[in-house]
């Protein structure tokens, strides 16, 4: 039964409701403009703050020479050491941030391209690129669960601790089945996160209220980007 979007009448009554009424919330947001900046915000400033506390945290000379050896797996000694050296905490904080920053809207703005795309000749779908790209960030809000708590890991570590980049992702399967860095399947079990599924299934959502997409193709053309990354990121590693 779809949930009426009169039970949604507020930006911040949908930023709480998104993770337990979806529905009521993608149908209100269909007919509302400038509701998005809430998870916008939300969402870039909760992805930042993990990465900023681990690496206030993390033993940086363990970090930046994991990161070296895994850059020059057929380094010698010198070499690692001297890449090692290139590094800076400062330098290496801001860039994770500022990437961040950038690319996420970058993220969305793809995805919201794919959207569109695929909805562009439905009869019911009457919402263009910027709707799809306001609407993603709905979808990602899950990602403030996963960042919450990250967040609250890290800060349980004693400062100065070699901790493995998985405590980043506390909900993948790369931190769930304690992969290392430097095993080749980190990146694919470090993509694979609950809250990405959850993502997913947002995106699936939105689809089956706003066009005339069954539930079922909904969700697979809500699946299918990450789908094809982690495709990708499989084969990479093989």
């Amino acid at each position: 039964m779809q949930e009426s979007n009169q039970q949604v009448t507020n930006p911040i009554q949908a930023a709480s409701e998104i993770f337990y009424k979806p529905r009521a919330v993608f149908d209100a947001i269909a007919v509302k403009d400038n509701w998005s900046w809430i998870p916008f915000l939300l969402v870039v400033a909760m992805s930042a703050l993990p990465a900023f506390l681990y690496f206030n945290l993390v033993d940086f000379d363990w970090y930046k020479n994991m990161i070296a050896t895994m850059q020059l797996p057929e380094g010698s000694p010198a070499e690692i050491e001297a890449f090692a050296n290139t590094m800076e905490m400062g330098s290496t904080k801001i860039i994770t941030l500022v990437s961040v920053a950038i690319g996420l809207p970058i993220v969305m703005a793809i995805l919201a391209g794919y959207f569109a795309l695929w909805t562009r000749n439905d009869e019911k779908s009457i919402h263009g690129f910027t709707d799809w790209y306001g609407a993603t960030w709905w979808m990602a809000m899950p990602t403030l669960v996963n960042a919450l708590l990250a967040c609250i890991y890290i800060a349980m570590q004693d400062p100065g601790t070699a901790l493995n980049q998985a405590a980043l992702s506390p909900l993948s399967l790369a931190f769930i089945a304690g992969t290392e860095m430097s095993d080749k399947w980190f990146g694919l079990l470090s993509s694979i996160r609950i809250d990405s599924i959850w993502t997913i299934v947002l995106g699936g959502i939105c689809l089956n209220s706003w066009t005339n997409f069954s539930l079922q193709k909904s969700m697979i053309v809500a699946a299918l980007p990450s789908a094809i990354i982690w495709i990708a990121t499989f084969a990479f590693a093989l």
